[in-house]
């Protein structure tokens, strides 16, 4: 715990703090000893996440409403974390839309792009520069599982956690010699609030799902030893097929036959 807190304290900033995976996560970070920023819009939740973080682990709690869908938001967790050490990143916020993506809503995607990719893109680059001055920090991107292969229906949203992926396992090779740890956690379906309202019946799907407090503790224990994470030995398996063993042309047939028949009929 003193090793985690050597390299990646003060503060952990996680953004969708409050909910799903990134409260996990938050959680975990307290656990390994760090003070942590919570960043989310609603700011009871907020509240309750910081109240209960603060009883079980001790750690001062900062709190930050903001919208990551746009400049202000991002600009105001800037503002509001300048003053603090924040040696571990991590932008968990996320936004998915689904069905046939003729038929989807046009601000609904490009609300997919502005929250997973370019707020990301944009806090990344701002705390990676504060970490390269101090000489030492973590950043762990959050995709998924959709970022390693073809998902119709979910096709935009893939196509974000693609961004992700690439731009986190790209930065590990710029940054770790600048004494920052850069990796990538690509969850597959876990039990969390977005999870349960995309409209799919998981159990028409082979996917298992997993506890978002065991992908968290996955994640933070493999953060400086992995650069790509995947909890789960299924979604391993699943990750390393569709990388080396399954030609796009075969992989887009069946996800589209599995989704498909998964999918609300209203969505398709």
């Amino acid at each position: 715990m003193k090793s985690f807190q050597n390299k990646y304290g003060e503060y952990a900033l996680i953004t969708g703090g409050s909910s799903g995976i990134g409260k996990a996560l938050a959680f975990e970070s307290a656990k390994k000893g760090l003070n942590v920023i919570l960043v989310a819009r609603k700011e009871d939740e907020l509240n309750k996440t910081s109240e209960a973080i603060s009883r079980q682990y001790g750690v001062k709690v900062k709190t930050i409403s903001a919208d990551l869908s746009n400049d202000e938001g991002i600009n105001k967790i800037i503002n509001e974390s300048e003053n603090l050490k924040v040696g571990l990143f991590i932008p968990a916020a996320g936004y998915e839309t689904n069905g046939l993506f003729s038929k989807t809503n046009l601000e609904k995607e490009m609300m997919v792009i502005n929250i997973n990719v370019v707020s990301t893109l944009k806090l990344t680059h701002y705390f990676s520069k504060k970490m390269v001055s101090e000489g030492k920090g973590g950043i762990l991107l959050v995709s998924s599982l959709s970022g390693h292969m073809p998902n119709p229906f979910f096709s935009n949203y893939a196509g974000a956690k693609a961004y992700v992926l690439n731009l986190g396992v790209s930065l590990a090779g710029e940054l770790k010699e600048k004494g920052v740890d850069v990796a990538v956690l690509s969850p597959g379906l876990t039990n969390t609030p977005m999870a349960k309202n995309t409209g799919v019946d998981w159990n028409k799907t082979p996917m298992k799902k997993m506890e978002a407090a065991k992908v968290a503790e996955i994640a933070l224990n493999k953060l400086g030893k992995k650069i790509s994470i995947v909890p789960g030995g299924r979604n391993n398996f699943m990750a390393f097929m569709a990388k080396y063993m399954t030609p796009f042309s075969i992989g887009t047939k069946m996800n589209a036959k599995m989704i498909r028949g998964a999918l609300s009929p209203d969505r398709l």
